[in-house]
């Protein structure tokens, strides 16, 4: 089965293939990239109940990333965009 990117740099999933595993408007995708392969893992997204236990261990997870984060300014943006061309 052959698919065509359009200019906007998208693809469309065959219906066939969206029928056989159950894709809808919205499903999220796990992409994985290597070599010259591209791989969508479909994500199935369910409400989870956290035990008082993992809500510690990701509370701790999240004071260790703090400060981590990158803030997304013009000058980060133009940065990116440099390093593309």
């Amino acid at each position: 089965m052959t698919i065509t990117m359009t200019a906007k740099h998208q693809i469309t999933i065959p219906k066939k293939i969206t029928n056989a595993l159950g894709l809808k408007k919205g499903s999220m995708f796990d992409i994985k990239i290597s070599k010259n392969r591209i791989e969508l893992v479909p994500l199935e997204i369910k409400e989870k109940v956290f035990t008082e236990e993992e809500y510690k261990k990701l509370e701790a997870l999240a004071l260790r990333e703090k400060g981590k984060e990158k803030h997304v300014t013009k000058g980060f943006i133009n940065k990116l965009k440099k390093a593309k061309v």
